[in-house]
């Protein structure tokens, strides 16, 4: 519509337009050339009336003129003096325009009486010259005659164009509905394209242009379709390579869990058999020679001389030697098999190593938060997470120059799962950075995924670091055990 109806009325108003203001410039002007002429006239006729002194005659003659041609609205001669002599005025035509010529009286320049050939042959009009002003002609006219005409004149073309225009909208409306139809069935297998819908098959029923585009977008479809299949079918082929590769990491996953578990079981049993090992018999050996070194020592100090005071003194330094030697065995192994767990439980045995921090390192604060209903846990998921605090703690005596450290056990999943949280307030550190170098966090990635758990690490510099472990408790396993 747009298309059709806007260059008709574009036309039809500026060729209006120009008629009008043509035609209006014209009437003016015409009217203008007229008043020339009747105010020139009547300066020619005027000149006898006003030197006769017969205004009477020169008057009805203007009021005729005035009568006669509706163009005049009026017609005024003056005197030298500006006295009106002769007045004609039509009260009903506003006087938009007004002419003025001056009356002047001609003075003739050959003798009337001269009969000679020369004067003779002397035109009239040369020989006679501008005289004086006698007097002043002033005709006002109306305009408005001629723009009534102009009006109808501007009428007719007007309807003309405007007839012109409706055949050119008609033209216009005809050629778009021819374009509408195709445009719309292009348009539609377009939109069936962009929705993924490549089964287009658009009839051809145009020429030209139009017709190109129809066969286009047939092609388009054609090859999106084929080129879609074949996407598709190695995202199939690609999804599936990705879910066996998946399928297989997650199983070699779940395969180095199991070693990881197995390997810290087998840890933790020859740490224990190492630990029985040294009780049984290093301890116990170490127990029997102390008791016979004491004996020396004991009969040693009954006898009298040099050499028996060398020999007491000597017994007695291999006294304290073994004893010294018999602690270092007790120390060995509390660190190879934590007994405190057996007997306590976790959340003792927790208890017991923050009171031995707070002991070695007066400048760190150890506090421990457990949860009420968290379970009396022993057994190898007490051990692990035992070797996990212990690491946590000793990482914030050596990295973080914390003053306070806070550890927390908590029971969740109605006791199917354990959260421990260890906090500190140290300078922190940027987890992204720590890479595979440092051990300690590495060793604990590796307890925590041989049981099952996962580990998080929340630090920023100057923030302090908190590392939370999230353990399962083995179904059927008893907590006690």
């Amino acid at each position: 519509m747009l298309i059709a109806c806007v260059p008709a009325l574009l036309m039809f108003v500026v060729i209006t337009v120009a008629i009008w203001l043509s035609g209006r410039d014209e009437a003016v002007k015409s009217v203008e050339e007229r008043g020339a002429v009747i105010a020139s006239s009547l300066a020619q006729t005027g000149q006898y009336g006003l030197m006769s002194g017969n205004s009477a005659s020169l008057e009805r003659s203007i009021r005729r003129m005035v009568e006669s041609d509706d163009s005049i609205a009026s017609i005024e001669l003056t005197d030298a003096n500006g006295h009106a002599v002769a007045r004609a005025v039509a009260t009903d035509r506003p006087g938009n325009l007004t002419v003025e010529r001056d009356v002047r009286a001609d003075v003739f320049g050959i003798d009337l009486l001269d009969n000679s050939f020369s004067a003779r042959e002397q035109p009239i009009e040369a020989a006679t010259r501008d005289g004086r002003v006698i007097g002043k002609v002033t005709v006002r006219l109306s305009s408005q005659p001629i723009e009534r005409a102009q009006l109808k004149r501007v009428l007719v073309g007007g309807l003309a164009v405007l007839l012109v225009a409706c055949l050119s909208v008609a033209t216009g409306l005809a050629m778009a509905q021819r374009l509408r139809e195709p445009l719309h069935l292009a348009m539609a297998a377009l939109r069936e394209i962009r929705q993924g819908r490549y089964d287009v098959n658009l009839r051809v029923e145009a020429t030209g242009d139009l017709g190109e585009l129809q066969a286009t977008i047939n092609e388009v479809a054609r090859e999106q379709s084929t080129r879609d299949e074949t996407t598709r079918a190695l995202v199939e082929r690609r999804t599936a390579d990705l879910q066996e590769a998946i399928a297989k990491a997650q199983a070699a996953d779940a395969e180095r869990g199991k070693l990881l578990a197995r390997s810290n079981r087998q840890l933790e049993d020859e740490r224990k058999r190492i630990a029985v090992e040294i009780h049984d018999h290093l301890n116990a050996t170490l127990i029997g020679l102390r008791s016979k070194v004491q004996h020396i020592a004991d009969v040693s100090a009954t006898m009298q001389g040099a050499q028996a005071k060398e020999v007491h003194a000597t017994a007695t330094e291999i006294t304290k030697t073994i004893a010294a030697l018999y602690q270092s065995a007790r120390d060995l192994i509390k660190q190879l098999r934590p007994e405190v767990i057996d007997v306590l439980g976790l959340a003792g045995a927790l208890q017991e190593m923050t009171r031995e921090y707070n002991q070695l390192v007066p400048l760190v604060r150890f506090v421990l938060h457990v949860s009420p209903d968290f379970p009396p846990l022993r057994g190898q998921v007490a051990i692990v997470a035992y070797r996990l605090v212990q690491e946590a703690l000793s990482n914030v005596v050596k990295h973080s120059s914390a003053s306070r450290a806070e550890v927390s056990l908590t029971a969740e999943g109605g006791g199917s799962e354990m959260l421990i949280a260890v906090r500190d307030d140290g300078v922190g550190f940027d987890p992204a950075r720590t890479g595979s170098g440092s051990l300690g966090l590495a060793g604990m990635r590796e307890r925590v995924a041989g049981a099952g758990g996962r580990m998080r690490i929340h630090s920023r510099r100057g923030q302090g670091t908190r590392v939370t472990f999230r353990l399962p408790v083995v179904e059927g396993e008893d907590p006690t055990a």
